[in-house]
């Protein structure tokens, strides 16, 4: 079985001549439907909105860029902030001593009551208090000189470079004589120092 390929064009244009003008554009302008909407629903739908999207993400990287810009515009402000907490970093380890600068400031108390006449009778240490990034270090602390010597004694130890607060004081006469008059004061003296990550 053999399959004609042979058309005559010719006699389908006549058939097609003969085909009501009304029927005709009916059927052209529904093809140009079938068209429009193939092209609306395929191509042009999708384009838009992928339009939308990347513009979108155009807006997106835009600020991204803006604030990358921003930022290395302030480079140097940066650093300097930086530079200055680091700074203020250092301040507080100096006034707030690690276990084995301890030893150290109850040195430096013991030679600030030396330098003014001061006796240090005793300095006991008490049971550390732990905060959140630091600790208390609270010891008893038992001294006796002239009320002027304490005085300077007190004005060393608020000028040391670590925090010390005196509190409690329970100030008593020694010794009292014609020329002088001795003072013996116990007191707690509490000084911080900053917890390391093990502790924290």
């Amino acid at each position: 079985m053999a399959l004609d390929l042979n058309i005559d064009f010719d006699e389908k244009i006549e058939q097609l001549a003969r085909v009501p003008k009304t029927i005709r554009l009916a059927v052209v302008g529904a093809i140009l439907v079938l068209i429009s909407a193939g092209y609306w629903f395929f191509s042009y739908q999708p384009t838009k909105q992928e339009l939308r999207t990347l513009a979108v993400r155009a807006q997106e990287l835009q600020r991204n860029l803006n604030n990358a810009r921003s930022v290395a515009n302030n480079v140097a402000g940066f650093e300097a902030e930086v530079a200055g907490l680091e700074r203020d970093l250092d301040l507080a380890l100096k006034q707030l001593p690690n276990k084995k600068q301890f030893e150290d400031l109850l040195q430096d108390i013991s030679t600030a009551g030396k330098k003014v006449g001061v006796t240090i009778k005793s300095i006991d240490r008490d049971q550390e208090i732990e905060r959140d990034f630091y600790a208390e270090v609270p010891f008893k602390i038992e001294i006796e000189g002239e009320y002027h010597d304490l005085a300077r004694f007190f004005e060393m130890v608020a000028n040391l470079p670590r925090i010390v607060n005196m509190g409690s004081l329970d100030i008593k006469v020694a010794k009292e004589t014609r020329q002088s008059t001795r003072l013996k004061v116990k007191g707690l003296a509490t000084t911080f120092r900053f917890l390391n990550d093990e502790e924290a």
